[in-house]
């Protein structure tokens, strides 16, 4: 029997959350199914969040993964908000530390929540350098001690660019880096749809490069305010 403003956890195959009378079906998800899914061209379908510390999260994660830490979830859910009948995938240690973040985003409404193994479940391929979304590197963006990067071609960067940012084309890194000569400087990378500058992000990172972040949305994906 279902009785409204309670929650209830049924476990059969799926966990399902039933909330107000609402049922949320959390699918477990293999760390081998996550792995495969997590691709450039996958990128704009599905989102994975980290939900470990930052401190964990930035020692090694999935490629295209956002941090946010389980215990700050609740105080993030408007960056996410537009992802509500979309898949998300949630990741952690293990997959039931995850689950209490999955618990959260059914409380809050959202429909389509994947618990995939942990990282102490699963050998997932791991980058150091940070992903967030645009909405969140809109913010950083006002921080006057950062360094912008259109990782860009030049006619792109031309025809509109983020105010302050500097060319830094994907294919032309070892002539630019004399742009950025302090690897501890907070650099923000961007490009058209996030995937030029996410390999420009891991480039950096290899070449010793600490705070990294790349935007996982490009100008063609979000509403970034744009000069020429």
């Amino acid at each position: 029997m279902k009785i409204k403003f309670l929650l209830f956890i049924v476990l059969i195959v799926n966990i399902s959350l039933i909330s107000c009378g609402i049922e949320v079906e959390v699918e477990d998800v293999k760390g081998s199914r996550l792995e495969y899914l997590n691709s450039d061209s996958n990128k704009d379908s599905i989102l994975i969040i980290d939900v470990r510390s930052y401190d964990q999260y930035k020692k090694g994660h999935l490629l295209h993964a956002i941090n946010i830490p389980v215990n700050e979830i609740e105080n993030h859910l408007k960056e996410i908000t537009d992802w509500k009948n979309k898949p998300i995938y949630l990741y952690s240690e293990t997959n039931d530390e995850s689950f209490k973040a999955a618990e959260i985003l059914a409380e809050n409404r959202f429909s389509q929540i994947y618990n995939a193994d942990g990282v102490n479940q699963y050998n997932y391929k791991t980058i150091t350098y940070n992903a967030v979304r645009g909405i969140v590197f809109e913010t950083m963006l006002k921080d006057p001690d950062v360094l912008i990067l259109d990782c860009r071609n030049k006619s792109s960067y031309d025809t509109g660019h983020i105010e302050g940012a500097l060319l830094f084309p994907i294919s032309e890194i070892k002539n630019n880096l004399n742009k950025i000569p302090d690897k501890k400087k907070k650099l923000l990378l961007y490009c058209n749809v996030g995937t030029a500058s996410s390999r420009a992000a891991q480039e950096l990172s290899e070449l010793g490069y600490t705070e990294i972040y790349n935007a996982i949305d490009g100008v063609l994906e979000y509403p970034f305010k744009l000069v020429k």
